[in-house]
């Protein structure tokens, strides 16, 4: 595969406008590389890979692949009956995995890859913030857009790459980091891993392939790994010997303010653009990296500071009814839980609106969905989001909204987005309205800004 992508010219990328294909896309180019791609859809990543050269076409076809098209890329999202990938093997094009592409960039160069079930996102763009404002001059391939850049990509001049190491299709294992963080490791991703054990071994391995480990202790699961101690950097919340140790944490003017010690230096009131425990907890793996650079403290004081998150964690989208509307990627229990916490933070009334994603995670986790909304005012369940997943009989927002109702009797199905908007029309104790959820549930959310009522 090296040999195909070294000799190669043009590469035709199957679902561009996908969050980690455009990344990877926007550095090829960067690399002088010819792109073209396809998508079913045109979004801002698509459009910005227009103008940066890239030929897109909007729908899958044969005729999107050129002639001269050297290897083609493609994520575990695209299926192996696509007409593009089953044309590309028809003539014999080469095929190659997003991931595997990835570690072929990664791997020879000095990498910092962070893993985790959640929180990876946000502490690689943290990580990303906090060199850019150095002389290390990075790149970064990021699973989200940092909004502090407008996007998920940013690409530096020298070879330390910061990248998001993402577990979901056992990608991550390619890896050989500098360094490894893993922020936790939770039972998602459990259709590809077959069991949570299978998925546990994963991390296990990943952690093993990176010549510095950077770990969350607070974790149960990471705690119980083995590993070499001299190779590795344990951070915590909760535990004083750890090697960096957040305390004194509080929440003011919509920051975090935290104090830290690390095996180097103590760290006062230092201020996160962001709330919530786990963001500060991220924020400690950032911390660590900056330790093994010597990065600066009124470096890490800046960037932590100006940091504003990235779009779809925690972002506040504007009012509906007098209520702040805030859009979420969550989509597991545990961060589910984590968002209601955080929304906590700022109203004692909590107002979630829910969209499952995937029939194959819904019924994997129902029970834990179903005990995860005992701290929200009511929250609004709408249909699955299938992500091109058939439908599982048993499996539905009606039925986990009974299982809501058993725990904590707060849920309500929702068939419509009007349906929506009468019940919270009728809400008058105001508070928050949290939108949760990995696929369309933001443009829902966005609607609801947007009808200025």
């Amino acid at each position: 595969m090296n040999n195909i992508i070294e000799k190669a010219k043009k590469l035709h990328f199957v679902g561009i406008g996908g969050i980690g294909m455009s990344s990877i896309a926007q550095y090829m180019i960067s690399c002088g590389y010819v792109i073209t791609g396809s998508d079913l859809s045109e979004n801002s990543a698509v459009k910005r890979l227009k103008e940066l050269g890239a030929r897109v076409n909007i729908g899958h076809s044969v005729s999107n692949i050129e002639d001269d098209t050297d290897a083609i890329i493609v994520s575990s999202a695209i299926t192996n009956d696509n007409v593009e990938v089953t044309y590309a093997k028809r003539k014999n094009i080469p095929i190659i995995k997003r991931y595997q592409l990835l570690a072929y960039i990664v791997n020879s160069k000095n990498s910092i890859a962070i893993a985790g079930s959640h929180g990876k996102t946000t502490t690689t763009s943290l990580c990303a913030s906090l060199f850019k404002n150095t002389e290390i001059d990075p790149t970064a391939i990021i699973g989200g857009h940092l909004r502090n850049i407008n996007n998920n990509v940013m690409i530096g001049k020298s070879d330390y790459f910061i990248i998001e190491a993402d577990e979901s299709d056992g990608g991550f294992l390619l890896l050989n980091p500098n360094i490894g963080v893993v922020t936790n490791i939770d039972n998602d991703h459990l259709g590809f891993y077959g069991s949570f054990e299978n998925e546990c071994i994963a991390f296990e391995d990943f952690i093993k392939s990176s010549k510095i480990k950077i770990l969350n202790i607070d974790d149960s699961i990471i705690k119980s790994i083995k590993n070499n101690r001299k190779e590795s950097i344990f951070y915590s919340l909760t535990n004083k010997k750890a090697d960096i140790y957040g305390y004194n944490i509080r929440t003011e003017n919509s920051k975090s303010i935290f104090d830290v010690k690390t095996n180097k230096r103590v760290m006062k009131d230092i201020e996160l653009g962001v709330i919530g425990m786990h963001n500060v907890s991220n924020s400690l793996a950032v911390i660590a990296i900056a330790d093994l650079f010597d990065i600066d403290e009124d470096v890490i004081r800046k960037t932590f500071s100006e940091f504003q998150g990235v779009f779809r964690r925690f972002t506040l989208l504007g009012q509906y009814n007098g209520m702040d509307v805030y859009d979420d990627y969550a989509h597991h229990p545990t961060e589910v839980k984590a968002t209601i916490k955080t929304a906590k933070l700022l109203s004692d009334k909590v107002y979630a609106l829910f969209q499952p994603h995937r029939f194959s995670r819904t019924a994997y986790l129902m029970n834990d969905f179903s005990k995860s909304f005992k701290n929200v005012e009511r929250v609004f369940v709408l249909d699955v989001y299938s992500a091109s997943e058939k439908p599982i009989e048993g499996i539905d927002s009606e039925i986990l909204s009974e299982k809501i109702n058993s725990v904590s009797s707060n849920a309500v199905y929702i068939r419509s987005v009007e349906s929506l908007k009468k019940f919270l029309d009728q809400i008058d104790d105001k508070g928050v309205i949290v939108a949760l959820g990995a696929g369309s549930i933001s443009s829902i959310a966005q609607e609801l800004v947007n009808d200025k009522r």
